[in-house]
């Protein structure tokens, strides 16, 4: 089970502030299958628009937040819709072991911060798992040379 999901790479999720008319982080790098969120703390509205196309946010309002699933890997410039000089970078790579989504997704509203954790829970899990095998085996091993 170990083995398995070291194989995966796990989505993760990338936090973007909207603040004093700038993308905070300015640039980052993300895999394919990441959510990206938008968070707005200006009073003004803004968006986040890929200057290919591939992804929109739609208006975020204060106090607001949109998500993007990155469907394709590469260098995605993007800007606000709203504010044409409010820039920034996502470096998208391939994800391994896994498959990209089919689209990208814009969302009025995040999921609970606390979804992410499942996948550090599952790791645990079958860490632990290995551990109480191995500790078993060590058990069995030492039983065999004592002559039980």
């Amino acid at each position: 089970l170990v083995l398995a999901s070291a194989s995966t790479v796990l989505a993760a999720d990338h936090a973007v502030d909207i603040a004093s008319f700038a993308f905070s982080p300015s640039s980052f790098t993300a895999n394919v299958g990441d959510t990206v969120t938008w968070t707005n703390a200006d009073a003004a509205n803004h968006t986040a628009s890929a200057d290919d196309g591939s992804f929109d946010t739609g208006t975020i309002s204060t106090n607001d937040s949109k998500s993007v699933t990155l469907s394709t890997a590469g260098t995605i410039a993007y800007h606000c819709r709203i504010h044409s000089a409010m820039t920034a970078t996502i470096v998208v790579r391939e994800a391994v072991g896994g498959s990209a989504p089919a689209t990208d997704t814009a969302v009025a509203a995040t999921a609970p911060a606390a979804a992410g954790g499942d996948s550090w829970g599952l790791l645990a899990l079958a860490t632990l798992a290995g551990v109480v095998l191995a500790w078993r085996r060590f058990g069995r091993i030492r039983e065999v040379a004592e002559g039980d």
